[in-house]
């Protein structure tokens, strides 16, 4: 009985290590839960551009925020169901607001507004989810943050040729 004892303990660390790394830290719940938000938020704005913009290129890039946020927060939302994270209902009060703008604005007055404020929010979902790719804890979180980069500068770069050819500047 004795001998059990030390190799159940032995056991216990050998996997501690394991199960410290799939949970999420503060900083990794926060990210998923803004990147929640900003998915949200873009998967409504793109299909607004796809719908409302002007000029084509703002109508082709809203079409690829739409469906590259989704396909992100396709991936997003099982790994904060995995570590228990509550995600959001809804993008964030500014999120919201900015979505008023776009709402209330039409032809190019749409256009400027949109490639602007999206390429502002591009700027600071980039850094964001930098900050996860460095910092975060839990691998399947850094590992999502990782495979959102690249999308994320995508549409920035589409954002800033939409914005060049509508009106000369993002």
């Amino acid at each position: 009985m004795k001998s059990i004892a030390p190799a159940a303990v032995l056991l216990a660390l050998w996997f501690a290590p394991a199960v410290v790394l799939s949970q999420a830290s503060p900083q990794d719940q926060k990210w998923l839960q803004q990147a929640h938000q900003i998915n949200l938020a873009e998967i409504a704005a793109g299909s607004l551009a796809a719908q409302s913009g002007h000029a084509d290129s703002i109508r082709t890039t809203g079409h690829t925020l739409a469906s590259d946020h989704a396909a992100l927060d396709a991936r997003l939302q099982p790994v904060a169901k995995q570590l228990g994270v509550k995600l959001p209902d809804a993008p964030n009060a500014q999120q919201k607001s900015d979505m008023q703008v776009f709402r209330n604005k039409h032809g190019m007055d749409f256009d400027q507004a949109w490639a602007h404020m999206e390429a502002d929010g591009h700027i600071q979902a980039i850094e964001l989810t930098t900050f996860e790719a460095n910092k975060g804890t839990a691998p399947q979180v850094k590992q999502l943050a990782v495979q959102a980069l690249p999308v994320l500068k995508k549409h920035y770069q589409l954002l800033t040729h939409a914005a060049v050819e509508i009106h000369g500047g993002p």
